[in-house]
């Protein structure tokens, strides 16, 4: 398994042994819509090069199917038709976000949420900084509807040690991807959580209310208990990659039932009449910001398939 990729090669885990390996030059050939060949979490065959060398080297001769993955559509300078993999081969993707310091996102973990939806990764939400808040109850009302949706949402604190326990028990014996914002606190969970870690943290800095890049890529790092993190760069948007404007819409599990109430079955609960998803809303069933964010998404997706086609 990949547990860390760049340019020029990969670090590769081999029955708990760390091995250094080459990309095999073919496979680097030709034209391709990812930005790389190998993340994170792909299982590869290799041809072994030399075992006695520290560490052990090798040459990566494929890049075995991908059970699923979490990607985005890489820097816009690509103009939407580049794919960018975080990970690949994954038990759940772990959105963070800090309750303060910086600012949560919601439209953020919604995106982020439904791409685990498109590729069948298991999403779970992480809301870090507990101790910074003055008004909990305020919090709960809004961010538990996740857990009302099915996600399981862990309430954490790295000053407090809050919700450390259950994070711990998440991870382990799964392979997990932890994403969001520079300085959400994502190192710093893991560090308590595995102190043999020692990742980098930084501090959010006081002008921008942003934290600063302290993990520059993605890489997976084996637990004690069983299974792997993988810490992430520090993203604060996320494009959904490989996605029709006319399936977003189900991928928000909250609009499944109300959705069966629509008049029309190609109904994107936009500007139809007799929806039963815009119905819901006015109920108060949905959140009015939770199908605002599903309308900005899809907008984005249209305007995305009518410049580049379907991404």
């Amino acid at each position: 398994m990949v547990i860390r990729a760049t340019a020029g090669h990969c670090l590769v885990s081999i029955e708990g042994a760390v091995w250094r390996c080459q990309l095999r030059g073919r496979l680097k050939k030709g034209s391709r819509a990812a930005q790389t060949v190998a993340v994170a979490g792909d299982r590869v065959r290799i041809q072994v090069l030399d075992t006695e060398s520290d560490p052990p080297s090798g040459v990566i001769e494929e890049v075995l199917p991908r059970v699923n993955r979490i990607s985005r559509m890489a820097a816009r300078r690509s103009g939407g038709q580049v794919e960018q993999v975080l990970m690949a081969n994954l038990d759940q993707v772990v959105a963070v976000q800090s309750l303060r310091e910086p600012t949560p996102q919601r439209g953020f973990v919604d995106r982020l949420l439904v791409a685990a939806e498109r590729f069948g990764v298991q999403g779970v939400l992480v809301l870090n900084k507990v101790d910074l808040l003055a008004d909990l109850a305020a919090e709960e009302s809004i961010w538990n509807y996740y857990r009302d949706m099915g996600y399981t949402v862990i309430w954490a604190s790295a000053e407090t040690g809050r919700g450390l326990t259950d994070l711990q028990a998440l991870l382990t014996d799964r392979i997990s991807l932890l994403i969001g914002a520079s300085g959400v606190g994502k190192s710093s969970l893991l560090n308590i959580i595995e102190p043999g870690l020692g990742l980098r943290v930084n501090e959010v800095t006081g002008k921008t209310g942003l934290g600063r890049h302290t993990t520059t890529r993605t890489e997976l790092f084996p637990l004690s208990g069983g299974g792997f993190i993988a810490d992430s760069p520090g993203i604060r948007g996320f494009d959904p990659w490989d996605m029709d404007p006319q399936d977003v819409r189900d991928y928000f599990p909250d609009f499944r039932e109300p959705g069966q109430e629509c008049h029309f079955r190609t109904c994107v609960h936009r500007d139809e009449p007799r929806c039963g998803v815009k119905d819901a809303v006015a109920r108060g069933l949905i959140p009015a910001w939770r199908h605002a964010a599903y309308l900005v998404l899809l907008a984005d997706l249209e305007e995305r398939k009518a410049r580049v086609g379907y991404r």
